[in-house]
Formats: structure tokens, sequence, C-alpha cells
């Protein structure tokens, strides 16, 4: 495994929790603005249109070591495929021409929310529709996940003398249903007591949390050149 150390593991964190809360503030574009708009005649409905609908009970997810062990083991199979695991969901991205992990970590995550330009297809309450190639998006959004963990593995490049970094990222598995939604719609934290009472929303992040030492604000910025 590289070298995969606590460092590596908070910006995991900070890179799910911090989309997560983009996500849930309603700050995800999923679709390319055009150069010029007249705002003139503007129209809130199109607007409206260009970013995912703000979730009502995005939960904070924890980092769990459980998870990241069975994503090592995929990831060092160095297949090309996913391959989950019985007890995981799984999302995995192959970084090229790249020898760091905090590199790597990074783009397999964008590649991965990259999937939510596929959203305004889904409706307006975000439904799981595999078909759409949204599934790596489901499982960095599904707003009811409560943990996660990642690993990374170097692998040989067929037929080169070249090598690639995998990216493996485990979540416990859930019952995904066609036509369910990814997550509620509506104000943030709204629904943040449908967990527990001792949930509580974190305002400016849009989350629900049930222990405020949890709540690190770098786990934002990697996102904010991106979608905001």
């Amino acid at each position: 495994m590289l070298d995969f150390n606590d460092s590596i593991r908070l910006q995991f964190l900070a890179m799910h929790n911090g989309y997560r809360s983009l996500l849930a503030l309603g700050h995800v574009n999923i679709t390319e603005e055009p150069e010029y708009y007249d705002f003139n005649t503007y129209d809130s409905s199109y607007y409206d249109s260009l970013y995912a609908p703000s979730a009502s009970k995005m939960r904070y997810l924890k980092y769990d070591c459980e998870a990241e062990k069975s994503a090592y083991k995929s990831a060092s199979n160095c297949s090309d495929s996913s391959s989950p695991s019985e007890d995981y969901d799984e999302n995995k991205q192959i970084i090229e021409n790249s020898s760091n992990i905090s590199e790597a970590a990074l783009k397999a995550i964008i590649s991965w929310a990259r999937e939510a330009s596929n959203l305004n297809k889904t409706g307006e309450e975000v439904l799981y529709q595999p078909n759409l190639n949204i599934s790596n998006f489901a499982n960095l959004a599904w707003d009811t996940r409560e943990k996660f963990g990642c690993a990374v593995a170097k692998c040989p490049l067929e037929k080169t003398n070249a090598t690639t970094i995998h990216v493996v990222c485990h979540y416990p598995k859930i019952n995904k249903t066609e036509g369910e939604p990814i997550y509620t719609t509506g104000m943030p934290c709204r629904n943040c007591s449908d967990y527990a009472d001792e949930f509580f929303c974190h305002a400016d992040e849009g989350v629900c949390v049930m222990d405020s030492q949890d709540l690190d604000i770098r786990r934002r910025k990697y996102f904010y050149r991106f979608w905001v």
C-alpha cells in the first residue's frame, strides 16, 4: 500500500465530506453554463436547473479502517474492473502518469463526482438510475451513509514499464433500488432529526452531525475551485 498514512486518510475524509457539503448546500453544478446569459431575461427555473438540488439530511461521514482494509484488498489485485465484496459498495479509479498519492486521490474523487452531470436526467428527486452512469456518484453522495474507507496501490501498466495508481474506496453496502432517491432533497439540514434526536445541523456546511469535533473546515477547500 504505498505510503498511506493518517494525512492521506484525512484527505479522503476531507474530500468526501467537502463534496457532500457542497451538494447539501446546492452548490454542485450539473451542467455547463452558456458563455453568455442575458440576466435581463432571468429565468429562475433555468438557473435552478444548473445545480443539483440541495439535500435535507446529508450525513457527515466517518472514516472506517475496516472498510480501508477491504478497499486495499481490491486495489492490490490491480484489476481494471471493479470488484466489490459482499459487504461493500466500491468506487475504483485507475490513475495513470502519477506517482503522487494525494494527486491520485483528488483525481479519483473528481472523476466520481463529475458523474453528477447526469443528474439533470433523473428528475427533481435525484433518483438512482444505474443506466445513467451515476453509480460512483451515488456511492459518494448517498445521504444515509455513515462511513467509508479508501486505499491506493501501485500497479504495473500492461506491456509497458510504467505503473498506475489504483484508487479504491469502499462503503458499507446498502440496498440501492432503481428509482430510489440518492438523497432527500430540500432545505439543508431540515430532516437531520430523521436519524436521531442527537443529530444536529452544522448550518455552514449543511450536513447532519453527532459530534461537533468531527467538523474540520479543511474538508471543503478541495472542491471550491471546481464547483463553486
